[in-house]
């Protein structure tokens, strides 16, 4: 073998030669040297980006690549669409899917019956309605009542004047009508109510009441009866409180009611104001006459409108029209003494 001294220098422009397990092989010439494949970098200018690079992946397991790997992510991150076993996830933003099977059936069945009765029958009342029942006008000053439930009547399309009339005949009402009278009317047409007040009976009290005090005495012992025997003929009264609250869940289902209010502290809004002053008077002079503290009148809700703080109803004192009071006077009126804060409750499903 020859020694390191003896070979010969390698030629200008061709690359050094090493000694592999075939022979001599050629090597790669280096940077900058003549011959060689190697650019030298030029002074004062910028480096040529390296050629691109093909990915090894196919295009298969390219489309597969989750979008976090292209955006600069960790490439072994998970996919958001392959989410890790025993960790819950957050759900994107969008619409939500029902869910369908026994087990959703069962979870429903359980949140309805946790809820409470009004809950699960009642829908969430809404912010204004109006109800088109139709105005009828009393005939005389007593029969207000009479009047109310005959838009009751006409409203759930039961009225009938001949059968009204009989009814009238068959539970004897007289011109002392009171709103027990109305309970066991609409119980005698079939019609679904609920009769709400303070008082079950007489109020001793009223008995010195100018209102009360012509019919006092006679009419006692006959209401007396009538609420002692309102259980056996299926007439439903109940001694409860009633809220502004409640009246609007029931109006906003379609219902109606039949209210007892003093109609001497309701004032209406659309109509005119009443005549405060004598007209045997000259204009402008006051009259001095007592009026009343209480004038018990009836009268049917049929609306409100929350964004106004409004009650809708129709008076049969009138014809012609809607009234609309404030709730706040509405209150006033429907819980004055003399009333016992009497509603009641009429439902169109009867």
């Amino acid at each position: 073998m020859a020694s390191a001294a003896s070979r010969p220098a390698p030629r200008a422009g061709t690359g050094t030669r090493r000694w592999g397990r075939r022979g001599l092989v050629p090597s790669a010439p280096a940077r900058g040297q003549p011959g060689s494949l190697a650019v030298p970098r030029a002074r004062g200018r910028a480096a040529r980006p390296p050629p691109a690079v093909s990915c090894p992946c196919p295009p298969a397991r390219l489309a597969a690549l989750p979008a976090a790997t292209a955006r600069g992510k960790r490439p072994g991150a998970r996919p958001p669409s392959a989410p890790a076993s025993g960790r819950s996830q957050r759900r994107a933003p969008g619409p939500r899917r029902r869910l369908g099977g026994a087990g959703s059936e069962r979870a429903a069945g359980a949140a309805t019956a946790m809820k409470s009765p009004r809950e699960a029958d009642e829908p969430p009342p809404v912010d204004c309605i109006q109800l088109k029942v139709p105005v009828i006008q009393q005939l005389y000053h007593w029969d207000c009542g009479l009047a109310c439930s005959r838009m009751v009547l006409q409203y759930l399309n039961h009225l009938d004047n001949d059968e009204f009339q009989k009814a009238i005949q068959e539970l004897q009402l007289t011109k002392s009508i009171w709103t027990i009278d109305l309970a066991y009317l609409m119980r005698h047409f079939g019609v679904r109510h609920k009769f709400c007040t303070q008082t079950l009976g007489v109020d001793k009290g009223y008995k010195n009441q100018s209102f009360y005090r012509k019919h006092f005495d006679t009419e006692e012992n006959r209401v007396n009866q009538l609420f002692a025997q309102a259980k056996d003929c299926k007439v439903l009264v109940e001694k409860c409180t009633v809220t502004v609250q409640d009246i609007q869940n029931h109006l906003s289902q379609g219902h109606i009611a039949i209210v007892l209010v003093n109609a001497v502290l309701l004032l209406c809004d659309l109509c005119s104001s009443p005549v405060k002053y004598c007209c045997f008077l000259p204009i402008g002079q006051k009259c001095f006459c007592r009026s009343p503290d209480y004038q018990g009148h009836f009268i049917v809700l049929c609306g409100y409108n929350k964004a106004s703080g409004s009650i809708y109803y129709n008076n049969p004192a009138y014809a012609d029209r809607t009234c609309c009071t404030s709730i706040s006077n509405f209150e006033e009126a429907r819980t004055s003494y003399g009333t016992d804060e009497d509603i009641l409750f009429i439902y169109t499903d009867s």
